[in-house]
């Protein structure tokens, strides 16, 4: 079957938004070609009426932009630069039709709401205090803000080492429920939950750990169960995406510095990682990746090397066989099926 895949990130050599089409019968991806251009669209994501949602510049500004790209040529709908700088990360909220962006640099988490005809409507903003032990972590630095599976907004903060919870019954006033302290310089960066047990995997940036926590969905609680190790924590090394298989069965997470993609077998429970192998990202600055809607795939963004390289993947082993089949494209930070 034939999928399209958006593919974005930075704009010193970038142009934009591209696409491209994979197959997933074989893990053939065609040359990507620009969508729309766009400054530094470094994360994106799409509505189920292909409303296109991406972070930007525009000048000394930062903030989010819509387009309509259900059509050949896509079609600005509304636009949002009203920040000092771009959130790191984007999230769209489909049951609601709300936005979510994490300002990295701002200490702050903006919910906007997406109207019917793709406007921008603001709802609410959280800020945010505190830092971390390490260089990096001199403020709160939110870089992940979506949604837990009953519907609650999760932020993870890599500058205070900090994962926050809210209820989103009135989004215009969010409620915090929960404040989780994580281990001191872990600075958590992305998380999935897994599809049927009530545990989520969180990837730490500085620590290059995984987390495993128990989530109580009646108290949003989060309780430490285990810490696994997707590569060597040292200085140079840098965790960045993790991806869940839906059947719950393997999790995998990328290391810059490293530059690996580490794969780990899930427990029946959910509550236990077991750490496979590792697998060379064939690149350099595997900033994000993606399994293709069949699974059988997975693509991998090497940000440093200005190339896509595709792995096939075993549904039964969960471990990855590199195809060799590397696509140039600059800075890429993002891959996003549709």
């Amino acid at each position: 079957m034939i999928e399209n895949v958006l593919l974005s990130g930075y704009t010193n050599t970038g142009k934009g938004v591209y696409q491209a089409q994979f197959n997933s019968e074989n893990g053939e991806l065609t040359t990507p070609k620009v969508l729309l251009e766009l400054n530094s669209p470094t994360y994106i994501d799409v509505t189920n009426d292909m409303k296109l949602i991406a972070l930007a510049k525009k000048g000394d500004k930062g903030g989010i932009v819509i387009y309509d790209i259900s059509e050949d040529s896509p079609k600005l709908l509304d636009e949002d630069f009203s920040e000092e700088t771009s959130p790191s990360y984007v999230k769209f909220d489909a049951s609601r039709n709300l936005i979510f962006s994490a300002y990295f640099h701002l200490s702050k988490v903006k919910i906007d709401h997406l109207t019917e005809d793709g406007k921008i409507e603001h709802y609410s903003e959280l800020n945010f205090e505190g830092h971390g032990p390490r260089t990096e972590q001199d403020q709160s630095k939110p870089h992940y803000s979506a949604l837990t599976p009953d519907g609650k907004l999760i932020i993870c903060d890599y500058g205070a080492d900090r994962i926050y919870i809210y209820d989103l019954e009135n989004p215009k006033q969010p409620k915090l429920m929960n404040n989780y302290v994580a281990p001191s310089g872990y600075a958590p960066r992305h998380l999935v939950f897994n599809p049927t047990k009530p545990y989520v995997y969180v990837a730490c940036e500085l620590s290059s750990k995984v987390l495993v926590m128990e989530y109580n969905k009646e108290t949003a609680g989060l309780t430490l169960v285990d810490e696994v190790e997707a590569a060597k924590d040292e200085q140079k090394n840098t965790t960045a995406a993790i991806r869940i298989s839906k059947d719950g069965k393997f999790l995998y997470v990328s290391t810059r510095g490293a530059d690996t993609i580490a794969t780990f077998s899930v427990s029946a429970d959910g509550d236990r990682l077991k750490k496979l192998n590792t697998t060379s990202a064939n690149g350099n600055g595997p900033r994000d990746f993606e399994l293709d809607p069949s699974e059988n795939y997975l693509v991998v963004a090497n940000q440093d090397s200005d190339n896509i390289s595709i792995f096939k993947r075993n549904a039964q082993k969960g471990n990855l066989t590199d195809l060799k089949k590397n696509i140039s494209i600059p800075e890429c930070v993002c891959v996003h099926f549709i």
